[in-house]
């Protein structure tokens, strides 16, 4: 039983770890460095013994020197976002009861359970 705990530990930094490549491929100066390695690979340029870790490394280091700290991820766009009353004027309280009645035989019926397939139903319903 010690050992659950700690399976449960490692799949999760399993996980985490898997994630990183794909968020650091985005950023251009793995771009520019992947771009560079492939570039001294095809011309027989590496030094013996280098790996891409350590090219990597250095690589990074210089690209954030000459071009400045990237940012982690672009901004954020700005969207407008309509005001909504919260006045209940419209009926949409009882919209909103008829559609509860309507979850739960739409529930048995599709084997839907949690508040995603809930969301999703009632934004369908109503």
């Amino acid at each position: 039983m010690k050992t659950l705990p700690i399976l449960v530990v490692l799949a999760g930094c399993m996980t985490s770890l898997a994630s990183l490549p794909a968020a650091a491929a985005t950023s251009a100066a793995m771009k520019a460095c992947s771009h560079q390695w492939s570039v001294m690979k095809k011309a027989n340029k590496v030094p013996e013994g280098q790996k891409w870790s350590d090219f990597w490394s250095q690589c990074s280091k210089d690209y954030a020197a000459k071009n400045g700290s990237e940012p982690a991820t672009e901004p954020a766009k700005t969207t407008k976002t309509a005001a909504v009353s919260e006045d209940d004027s419209s009926g949409s309280a009882q919209a909103k009861k008829d559609c509860d009645a309507k979850w739960g035989a739409y529930k048995t019926k599709t084997g839907a359970k949690g508040w995603h397939d809930y969301f999703q139903f009632m934004s369908k319903c109503m």
